[in-house]
């Protein structure tokens, strides 16, 4: 018999190949357009991270590569004889499958927020499947290319390692979007609940399947909710957008019980004075404290740059105090201050009217911290200075004038009152000869002039620096040192005379 020659064994090979190709195409059709769609769709996915991105086409490829094993594995059915490649491509398919769920979760930075004790069971599980063909702990393959499990709860070993990822990531969902809306969440674990039941059936009717065409519609479906969900996002502070305020103003009236508004201080001065980097820090610090206590009873939302708002469902004035309180608490951990302002909407027709009547308390809020802190700098301020002439054993003076340049007003401070013996100015008027007629005769024609001297210097360049002797009130002379600069106008024309007296020591006060 004539052998064939080589080309026509390789045509052959070929058409088996090709026949290959096709029934993997056919077969997985709707799987391979909804990976490549998904692919080329997040080219436009402007709201999602570039994390996401990334860990969203190594899911795809993971998708991708479990159905080519799983098309092999079949293959390798069809042997008479056991091929070592049918234990390594099972393994590494039930392996595939936690690992994939892995992906999903770490689509939405899960991974991140649930530590990497995620990825333990897993990492366990790779030894065992691996060397499950000779240890026999949970499926092996006989020599005529049988497959065999044990008879105990380990030949679901490898659904129930699905299933744990399964739960892990209703779990994740739960925690990470119990902000949104029911019906916002209702689709993607209608999703995930349905997946798992038609697993479950194919594992009690034991009906071996390529579950790859679940995985890319699941994939879809989570990344749709995932980009829904992060369009209603502001990047920076991870609360909900000013669009997703409107639009839940307006569709979530009914369940609505309170609105509050919420401007955080300062933060132009923080950008101007530390610069943009901290003044994020500062935002996200600050949402940080407003979503605190967070769960389904409030949506936060960012409105403006320093703007927030806060949406309470179905929750009574004692709960909304209480929360505002919580934050409060929470914020006075930190260097930031927020003004608040609340409505109950029982009182308002509409939650824009509601959320106006909100703004105006916020606003009143803020102006009365602004005058604490203006008072309380001011009362700083007025402790420094008294705490300097106390050290000083001085005092300060004033006088204003008119427009003309006439004296209209004299103001002796407390602490010179108090220097030379007088308690207030019921025994020591805001006067001018409250001071002058206590000069002692041998001076007060020299402090006069110099005074006076000083005033109509409209140069400005004349200073009242004097020496003298004052009789005190119990009539003791003591001497001492003062001060002045005038304030002036353009024309000259002075506008205040400010100067301080500085007692000069005993020792150089023998006076006779």
């Amino acid at each position: 018999m004539a052998h064939r020659p080589p080309f026509c064994m390789s045509h052959e090979f070929m058409e088996v190949i090709v026949m290959y190709i096709l029934e993997f195409l056919l077969e997985h059709y709707i799987m391979l357009a909804e990976l490549i769609g998904l692919w080329l769709l997040m080219d436009s996915g402007i709201h999602l991270t570039k994390n996401t991105v990334l860990v969203t086409r190594i899911v795809i490829i993971l998708i991708f590569t479990e159905s080519v094993l799983w098309s092999l594995e079949l293959w390798t059915r069809s042997f008479e004889t056991l091929s070592i490649a049918r234990p390594i491509l099972s393994s590494t398919i039930y392996l595939l499958h936690p690992a994939i769920m892995i992906g999903i979760i770490g689509m939405g930075d899960g991974i991140r927020k649930q530590k990497m004790w995620i990825c333990i069971p897993l990492t366990i599980s790779i030894p065992l499947i691996y060397t499950s063909q000779w240890t026999h702990l949970i499926f092996w393959y006989t020599e005529d290319n049988v497959y065999k499990t044990v008879n105990s709860f380990f030949r679901y070993y490898p659904y129930i390692l699905f299933f744990f990822y399964a739960f892990a990531l209703g779990i994740y969902l739960i925690e990470s979007f119990s902000l949104f809306y029911r019906k916002a969440r209702k689709g993607i674990f209608f999703t995930l609940v349905f997946s798992l039941m038609g697993v479950i059936l194919h594992v009690v009717v034991d009906v071996d399947t390529d579950y790859s065409t679940l995985f890319a519609s699941v994939l879809i479906l989570y990344y749709l909710f995932l980009y829904m969900n992060t369009s209603k996002m502001d990047p920076l502070t991870g609360l909900m957008n000013r669009q997703c305020y409107y639009a839940d103003s307006k569709k979530g009236r009914e369940r609505i019980s309170a609105v509050a508004s919420v401007d955080m201080n300062d933060l132009k001065k923080i950008n101007d004075t530390m610069g943009h980097k901290a003044g994020d820090e500062a935002l996200q610090t600050v949402s940080r404290c407003l979503n605190f206590n967070r769960g389904r009873s409030k949506n936060v939302y960012r409105i403006g740059g320093d703007e927030f708002a806060i949406f309470y469902y179905a929750k009574d004035e004692d709960y909304v105090k209480n929360d505002l309180e919580l934050i409060k608490k929470e914020l006075s951990k930190t260097p930031y201050v927020c003004a608040f302002g609340y409505t109950m909407t029982g009182r308002s027709e509409t939650i824009d009217s509601a959320m106006t009547d909100a703004d105006q308390k916020m606003y009143k809020n803020k102006a009365q911290i602004k005058h604490t802190n203006i008072k309380n700098i001011a009362e700083m301020k007025q402790a420094t200075i008294e705490v300097i002439h106390e050290a000083l054993n001085s005092g300060m003076w004033g006088m204003d004038f008119d427009e003309e340049g006439n004296m209209i007003k004299v103001e002796w401070s407390q602490q010179f009152r108090k220097m030379i013996g007088f308690d207030d100015e019921s025994d020591f008027p805001n006067e001018l000869e409250s001071w002058s007629d206590r000069l002692h005769p041998d001076d007060k024609e020299r402090v006069l002039k110099e005074f006076n001297d000083t005033i109509a210097d409209y140069t400005n360049q004349k200073t009242y620096d004097v020496e003298y002797k004052f009789k005190t009130k119990d009539g003791q002379w003591r001497r001492f040192h003062a001060i002045g600069k005038l304030l002036r106008r353009d024309n000259g024309v002075p506008i205040s005379y400010v100067g301080m007296f500085v007692a000069i020591p005993d020792e150089a006060n023998a006076v006779s």
